[in-house]
């Protein structure tokens, strides 16, 4: 009987250990940004991005800029794309600090962007790195954010966005189009079929394909036989042409210009189908009338 009394003293003890650890573990102050990405129009003026603290202490956050790069279509190599004190400078932390008192729980870094109106200057970046937290707040979260200026003079702006796509059978999903950095007649389109969810696949995983975009912009031109960014249970998954009784995969599937957005035409509907010609999901099937209506 002595033994049991004593496991269970052991474990008594041992359950408030672990009790004092996760007490310890919640007070442990920290800094983060609320989301590793934004985008901003390059006509915006000022933004501010917003930095989140959960600390009971004062404390002073230090943090600097990286310039953007991209890759050059000629030389391969990658270049400056996004610079400060031509495309963006910081306005009230210029020294690169931050200062919290006691419970405080958001501040902001606030940064002017340059216009360049009329200027097709494609889309630039650049990021904001934290690189130190004083009376040991610490890092938490994201401790990086990249802004991304969207330049106002792309042809293609009125069609980027997102859009409520419904088909035939009434289901809903939402399509995103964004700018292709290297071609100003090409969008990519994100969720171009609903969101792949079963008990191969993770659920919120996303597929991609370009869209070739008219030069007076009243049709969207999708590559048949395209694969598509993710996988499948290890499948490979490319985007089929559907006529409303077999599948194929030459040819494009066209959107054409709506006054709400875009609809399909041509076609009964398109799919996503596996390296087995199966269906990549159940709702891996979108049939015709197709609508794609801009949030």
């Amino acid at each position: 009987m002595k033994k049991i009394y004593l496991i269970t003293f052991v474990l008594i003890a041992m359950a408030c250990i672990s009790c004092n650890r996760l007490a310890d573990y919640t007070e442990i102050p920290f800094v983060y940004f609320p989301s590793p990405s934004l985008s901003v129009y390059e006509d915006v003026g000022e933004v501010e991005i917003p930095v989140k603290a959960i600390a009971d202490v004062a404390f002073t956050l230090t943090f600097e800029t990286e310039d953007g790069e991209k890759k050059d279509a000629v030389t391969g190599l990658q270049v400056p794309n996004g610079k400060k004190g031509e495309d963006y400078d910081i306005v009230d932390n210029d020294a690169g600090i931050v200062r919290f008192a006691a419970g405080e729980t958001e501040k902001t870094i606030k940064v002017s962007i340059t216009d360049f109106t009329g200027t097709l200057t494609g889309n630039k970046s650049f990021s904001i790195k934290m690189t130190g937290s004083g009376n040991e707040v610490a890092k938490g979260g994201y401790s990086y954010c990249k802004v991304t200026i969207i330049d106002n003079d792309h042809p293609l702006k009125d069609i980027f966005g997102e859009y409520t796509a419904t088909d035939a059978s009434g289901t809903r999903w939402t399509m995103t189009f964004t700018d292709d950095p290297d071609d100003w007649y090409t969008t990519f389109i994100d969720g171009i079929v609903p969101t792949f969810e079963g008990s191969y696949v993770a659920k919120g995983l996303r597929h991609y394909v370009p869209g070739s975009v008219s030069n007076d912009l009243s049709n969207i031109s999708v590559p048949l036989g395209y694969q598509l960014a993710d996988e499948y249970d290890g499948s490979n998954i490319t985007i089929w042409g559907y006529d409303g009784q077999y599948v194929y995969n030459s040819g494009n599937v066209t959107f054409e210009k709506t006054d709400e957005g875009y609809t399909l035409g041509g076609t009964k509907g398109f799919a996503a189908l596996d390296d087995d010609m199966y269906l990549a999901a159940s709702n891996a099937l979108v049939t015709a009338p197709i609508t794609l209506v801009k949030k």
